[in-house]
């Protein structure tokens, strides 16, 4: 998928409070926001220098490609990120940081790669973090027991898909797919806290700069089960380029599956074992913006059938995602109902509309092919998607008000 949402914390012990933003290139502005300005393949700053406490980005896609931009700690765990950042928009990044020392930024121009990296110099004295309400950290306890039994039902699922990869039950392999990636899909916030393991278990094909990169985890795979097929080929919005059909041609054997579906279920077990370490931190501002980005991963990278390009499996996506949000919703809702209690009965009410429209597409004991999906129904549930993560982003300023 093209790079998603989400930040947690780090040994580096940082809180990161993003707001929206573009790519990578920066000057000093008024306020003493640190600049950037992103282009295709620049990422510059003004100033590489900050003082702990509260240090904010101006960020300005100059480019062409849609892009992102990432704060990075100690051991490259992923403190902060913006996705889907637009040409010509502008946004701002706020990090709350309270350890001096060394960290690094990355613009992605088109959302591919490592992206380009810079590091910055954060001075001052150690301060302590702000306070986060008891409420609200007891809400994300309660969430993160829900992500480590989903990520214990990902490694047992995923062993059984690879199991059936590597042995040539490939219909059985196929009929699992939709299902195997499902927790995946709902924990996404924490998974993209390892900016190494999230992509390597759920790049796509975009994500390997035309080939550049080794293509690997479930979409590698799902590209072997379901070859690409000439019809299918083409530039557009969820087609499958000629690049990629022709890398698939080349390399999609069995022998090199079997070792992607190794690695996959490596890789599954590392997240999964990491996300249970006692000392594993989920930044409370990646957990209470966590409902609103697995909704706009939906707007982003799935409504035009571009996450499951070679399966159509895509609703089966969609529904994680809302299953996702709708859950660490459920973890806050007292919070919620008692400060606003309208606003509750409003997102209770988009999600019912948004889960009884892919609700419609059910067929038997999963989703019909995105492919049956109408550009007019796409555009109904992307309209639905739209409202709910408009009402969606008042949670977290509501959430952590005291």
């Amino acid at each position: 998928m093209n790079r998603r949402t989400l930040a947690a914390a780090g040994a580096a012990l940082a809180v990161i409070t993003p707001i929206v933003l573009t790519g990578c290139t920066s000057k000093g502005s008024s306020e003493g926001a640190i600049v950037v300005t992103s282009t295709d393949d620049a990422c510059d700053l003004e100033t590489t220098e900050a003082t702990t406490g509260e240090v904010d980005f101006t960020v300005t896609n100059s480019g062409s490609k849609v892009t992102e931009f990432y704060v990075y700690g100690n051991n490259n765990r992923v403190l902060g990120e913006v996705e889907n950042i637009g040409p010509g928009v502008t946004g701002n990044l706020t990090v709350e940081i309270v350890e001096p020392g060394t960290y690094t930024v990355a613009c992605k121009p088109g959302m591919v790669g490592t992206g380009i990296r810079t590091e910055i110099e954060v001075g001052g004295e150690r301060k302590e973090k702000a306070e986060v309400p008891a409420d609200v950290m007891a809400a994300k306890a309660q969430y993160l027991e829900y992500v480590r039994n989903q990520l214990n039902t990902l490694e047992a699922q995923t062993k059984t898909f690879v199991d059936h990869v590597k042995s040539g039950d490939l219909d059985a392999a196929r009929a699992q797919y939709g299902l195997v990636r499902t927790p995946y899909e709902r924990i996404e916030p924490v998974a993209e806290s390892f900016p190494d393991l999230d992509p390597a278990i759920d790049m796509r094909w975009d994500d390997t700069e035309d080939g550049a990169q080794p293509f690997t985890g479930f979409h590698r795979i799902e590209r072997y089960l379901w070859p690409p097929q000439p019809a299918e080929i083409g530039d557009g919005p969820g087609q499958i380029t000629p690049s990629d059909a022709a890398n698939a041609k080349a390399t999609d054997n069995p022998q090199n599956i079997a070792k992607v579906a190794d690695q996959l279920l490596a890789d599954v077990t590392t997240l999964r074992e990491e996300v249970n370490k006692p000392d594993f931190e989920f930044e409370t501002l990646s957990f209470v913006k966590g409902p609103q980005a697995l909704i706009d991963e939906v707007a982003a990278t799935k409504v035009e059938g571009e996450e499951d390009r070679y399966s159509h499996t895509d609703l089966w996506d969609i529904a994680a995602n809302i299953d996702g949000s709708e859950t660490a919703i459920a973890t806050m809702q007292p919070i919620i109902s008692a400060k606003n209690p309208a606003l509750m009965d409003k997102i209770t009410a988009q999600f019912q509309t948004v889960r009884d429209t892919v609700n419609s597409y059910r067929e038997g004991d999963g989703y019909e092919s995105y492919t049956k999906v109408t550009p007019d129904q796409r555009k109904e549930l992307s309209n639905q998607i739209d409202a709910l993560s408009a009402t969606l982003s008042q949670v977290p300023g509501l959430v952590l008000q005291q």
